[in-house]
């Protein structure tokens, strides 16, 4: 399986294409540039102070066009948005915005489970399987992470049609250049040696004669 390298502005830009990362997770505000990274959920500047003061044992801020990412947070991210977390949250009760309810919303068992969820869909989007993240789908053209990720080891490119014959071509043309040439026909066999010949015409020649060839008989 593939492995996924993440990129950070690829990421972010994809993810600000959906409504729902266009506003501060925690409030109205609009156009959020900084990110809780535990949750992966995008934040305006002025609830990022809030978190900041909840401790990094809770959350911890990144933001998302001045600060260095690594590629776990990036998965996290990937796996996160604001999207998936607002419904988990909902689900479990917690469906108020506003700065003064974010100390208690993260320090809730809610922000707990979902924070594992996150980190366990991070691990596999790391690992190439997209489909098994709940924020990715692999191989979906309006999957926002689809060209967030380069990869490591991807399969070649299958051959043209064109290019496969071509290929089969030269596969057979090397084949018959490499195969020995058979023989036409039989060769025929190696002429007797000139002496053996003479000697062969003298032993037929005398016994037309019975004398020796070129011997006159006596008067």
């Amino acid at each position: 399986m593939a492995q996924q390298v993440l990129e950070r502005d690829p990421l972010f830009r994809r993810m600000r294409m959906k409504p729902e990362n266009k506003v501060c997770f925690d409030c109205p505000a609009k156009n959020p540039a900084w990110a809780s990274v535990p949750y992966g959920v995008l934040i305006c500047l002025n609830c990022a102070g809030v978190h900041r003061s909840l401790g990094v044992h809770l959350s911890f801020v990144r933001s998302t066009t001045l600060d260095s990412w690594t590629e776990e947070q990036l998965a996290v991210m990937a796996a996160g948005g604001n999207g998936r977390a607002r419904t988990f949250f909902k689900q479990h009760g917690w469906d108020e915005v506003g700065s003064d309810k974010i100390e208690a919303k993260y320090t809730s068992r809610a922000a707990q489970l979902y924070r594992r969820q996150l980190e366990k869909d991070a691990a596999k989007l790391l690992e190439g399987d997209a489909g098994a993240a709940g924020g990715a789908g692999a191989g979906d053209a309006s999957d926002p992470w689809s060209d967030s990720y380069r990869s490591k080891g991807a399969a070649p490119e299958a051959a043209s049609p064109a290019r496969a014959n071509s290929l089969a071509s030269q596969r057979t043309s090397s084949a018959e250049a490499a195969a020995p040439e058979a023989p036409d026909h039989q060769s025929p066999p190696a002429a007797a040696p000139a002496p053996r010949r003479r000697a062969q015409a003298g032993r037929q020649a005398r016994g037309r004669t019975g004398h020796p060839q070129g011997r006159r008989a006596s008067g």
